[in-house]
């Protein structure tokens, strides 16, 4: 055959794709790194804790699943990346513990000991990385201490506060000395926070003020009335978030502080259900004691009768603060009317309406004019 050769070449270019598969697969995989968690179920899970919601981002269980194969394959240093992805979107113990794991893998200790910091903000107790702390011989501690720790002038320093555990600090005599810090809103249900400065001098005029997670400020600066003066700010954010805190003197002002970041448990405990996919359920005759906690506060309930009838919902004030609003569903969880008008706070509210036997309907329970308060609810 004198073209022989030529069929030797078609062969080979129908093989290559195989061939160059087969070159770029690893055939040999390293066991899993001590302390890394493998199972992206865990983050799904630890999302739903954290936030009350579920992970809609399937992209960052993918860049999870990703880290982990590149982890497998010793490929530390692109695994960090494909993980630090991952953290943005689903900011869980699971990522920055793993993110740890590989960062101390690359003997980068500072940039370890701030993945597990991540972890433990949002879960102090989370023990995958106090085993991890335990093998690594860390160096450093990640839990914060009693007072801060300079330097702190920028975001990119900011020491840790976690919530309802107070820190000391001070604000030195030296020109534009400022203290930054950061935590993590606690898990569900949504919580009212109060940030405070208590002031430990009698010539400071401390000044607040916080950011979002892009650096956005979203309370202005707020500034104690004079020296000596403490200063704090409630408000009331979302799950599992990222805010940073800046503290510095009013005119050159210096001297000490305590900064504490608190929840107030203000929610009632049938809380979370700020939606009708998970509204509470309770029965004719009983009465609920609950409460709109803020303007983005929201309350659902659902109930069912027995036999076709008209119910009376009673909604009584338990406090003169409050302007109640009432919405009604169906059992297709489609609206069906709105409650009387409720003219000034503190009013109570009294609607009736008509029901199916054996058939569940909603209520929603929501405050007019940004007011907010206790209440009761009955339906019977």
């Amino acid at each position: 055959m004198r073209y022989w050769w030529l069929l030797l070449v078609a062969a080979l270019a129908v093989a290559a794709p195989g061939i160059l598969h087969w070159l770029m697969t690893p055939h040999f995989k390293q066991v899993p790194l001590q302390g890394y968690v493998t199972d992206p179920a865990k983050v799904e899970e630890e999302y739903l804790a954290l936030t009350g919601k579920s992970l809609q981002d399937a992209s960052a269980i993918q860049q999870f699943e990703q880290a982990t194969q590149l982890m497998l394959m010793g490929n530390y240093t692109n695994a960090a990346i494909l993980m630090e992805g991952a953290s943005k979107k689903a900011p869980v113990p699971a990522v920055f513990n793993n993110l740890g794991v590989l960062y101390m893998k690359l003997k980068d200790g500072p940039h370890a000991i701030k993945a597990f910091r991540d972890a433990l903000a949002r879960n102090h107790d989370y023990q995958p990385v106090r085993a991890n702390l335990k093998t690594m011989n860390a160096g450093e501690s990640v839990d914060p201490g009693n007072s801060e720790v300079e330097p702190n002038n920028t975001i990119e320093t900011a020491n840790v506060v976690w919530l309802d555990r107070p820190m000391e600090a001070i604000i030195s005599p030296s020109l534009g000395d400022i203290d930054c810090f950061w935590f993590t809103t606690p898990r569900p249900p949504r919580d009212r926070i109060a940030v405070e400065v208590a002031n430990r001098s009698h010539t400071l005029i401390p000044r607040l003020r916080l950011y979002d997670s892009t650096g956005m400020v979203l309370s202005g600066m707020r500034e104690a009335p004079g020296p000596g003066a403490s200063l704090r700010f409630d408000f009331s954010p979302p799950s599992n978030t990222l805010y940073y805190l800046e503290v510095d003197g009013a005119n050159g002002s210096s001297g000490e502080y305590a900064l504490s970041v608190s929840s107030l448990h203000a929610y009632d405990t049938y809380e979370p259900n700020d939606d009708i996919l998970n509204a509470t359920r309770f029965a004719l005759g009983q009465t609920i004691e609950a409460n709109i906690m803020d303007a983005d506060d929201t309350d659902y309930f659902s109930f069912s009768s027995p036999v076709s009838a008209s119910v009376t919902i009673d909604i009584v004030n338990r406090g003169s603060t409050l302007i109640p609003g009432l919405s009604t569903f169906g059992p297709d969880l489609r609206h069906t009317g709105f409650g009387p008008d409720v003219k000034a706070p503190g009013g109570n509210l009294r609607h009736v309406m008509k029901v199916e036997g054996n058939q569940t309907y909603y209520l929603q329970v929501w405050a007019k004019s940004d007011t907010t308060g206790d209440y009761s609810l009955t339906i019977k």
